[in-house]
């Protein structure tokens, strides 16, 4: 581009930084099989520390038992555009998320697994040892 003008050259600046930004806001949601309740209290859109793009986790773990006494449903661990802002600034050394955990009904039963998914049933048939 060495004849772009200076609109163009920031057209295309914004619409790599919206690219990017759109990119980077995807969700972790694990589901234990329990109905859902409600939010825990203090963990809907909690801040989630982390450094190193979020390998290593600022925070130690959470006790889902003391925080949902009759068990969990849902957690959630998300970016959004603040926290992804965040990140950037600090060339994400510091990577923030937010967490969600929503607890379960109490005594509620289990939902079936999905199909196709038996739980505590071996992944792989397994080989005599010594016959190929």
């Amino acid at each position: 581009m060495p004849h772009a003008t200076v609109s163009t050259r920031l057209a295309c600046c914004v619409a790599l930084l919206a690219a990017g930004a759109s990119l980077s806001c995807a969700a972790t949601v694990v589901h234990s099989g329990k109905p859902p309740l409600d939010l825990a209290p203090g963990y809907d859109d909690r801040w989630h520390s982390a450094f190193l793009w979020g390998v290593i986790p600022a925070n130690g773990p959470y006790d889902l038992a003391k925080i949902c006494p009759d068990g969990w449903s849902q957690v959630t661990v998300a970016r959004d555009p603040f926290t992804l802002l965040a990140g950037a600034v600090t060339l994400f050394i510091y990577s923030p998320s937010r967490l969600s955990i929503v607890c379960a009904v109490p005594g509620g039963p289990a939902l079936p697994p999905f199909e196709g998914y038996t739980p505590n049933a071996p992944s792989m048939p397994t080989a005599p040892v010594g016959e190929y």
